[in-house]
């Protein structure tokens, strides 16, 4: 138990020290700067507190594993591809016309550095730490409620959006990482999504408005299927879709026993 009260005062420490960056932009310094800093000091704090507190090397980034991140990465842009074209085909999309925006370089920086961030946190930390104590299945449970919870500060978010996000994202991700035991996958999985929702196809992401983006489309129908205000992150085909892929990746998981079993503490 003091392991897990140990690793929940390590992820509140990375988290605020994740965020942080962000104050950043009231001296108005660039925004390239501010997620570039925030992927960083994250994954930094994420390896001190692994070195010092629990004095073992953090398997879960060798850079032997790396090429996860790749896969991750496309299997994000898949999946998020998959989703707009099921949008355009039942009509709640329209293609108004192309261009390429001249941001590529912060839309990178942005997805990757916020991926890295939540990634190392909910997953490395929140999860991975209530996993050793309580169980796979309490960790999922755990680490997606407060997931969906905390994106619930964010701009027209909602009850049934957190609720989506807990869902939808928390699920996933927590999946992408006890089935491969690496965060390369999850963070890549989720700068993946993040850039081709962002930089793609330019919808709203988690509560924040729109950006020129590579396809410029207008969402429309209900909210049901669109997310609404929130952004596609709380729609019944992200959900179903992130259903879909988590039933894939646990499926995986159990083929390779990785499910550690929920652990019951009795006092005698």
């Amino acid at each position: 138990m003091k392991r897990f009260v140990l690793g929940l005062l390590g992820f509140v420490v990375v988290w605020i020290t994740g965020l942080a960056p962000q104050f950043l932009a009231y001296a108005r310094v660039s925004g390239i700067i501010i997620f570039a800093l925030e992927g960083g000091v994250s994954i930094a704090g994420y390896l001190l507190y692994v070195q010092l507190l629990e004095k073992r090397p953090a398997h879960e980034l060798s850079r032997f594993r790396i090429a996860l991140l790749a896969l991750g990465t496309l299997v994000g842009l898949v999946w998020f591809g998959l989703l707009m074209a099921m949008l355009y085909a039942g009509g709640h999309y329209k293609i108004n016309g192309f261009s390429f925006p001249n941001r590529l370089l912060s839309a990178v920086i942005f997805a990757l550095g916020t991926a890295i961030w939540e990634e190392v946190t909910f997953r490395g930390l929140l999860f991975r730490i209530t996993e050793q104590t309580f169980g796979t299945w309490v960790g999922v449970a755990v680490s997606a409620v407060a997931f969906g919870a905390l994106h619930g500060l964010n701009p027209n978010a909602s009850l049934a959006a957190s609720v989506a996000i807990i869902l939808e994202s928390g699920i996933l991700l927590a999946a992408a990482y006890f089935a491969t035991r690496t965060l390369w996958f999850p963070i890549g999985l989720h700068f993946g999504w993040n850039f081709a929702e962002d930089f793609i196809f330019g919808v709203r992401m988690s509560g924040h408005a729109q950006r020129p983006a590579i396809v410029d489309g207008t969402l429309t129908g209900s909210s049901l299927w669109t997310g609404g205000v929130y952004g596609l992150e709380s729609s019944i085909w992200a959900i179903g879709m992130a259903a879909i892929l988590s039933g894939v990746l646990i499926a995986i998981a159990i083929r390779r026993r990785e499910i550690v079993p929920a652990r019951v503490r009795c006092r005698s």
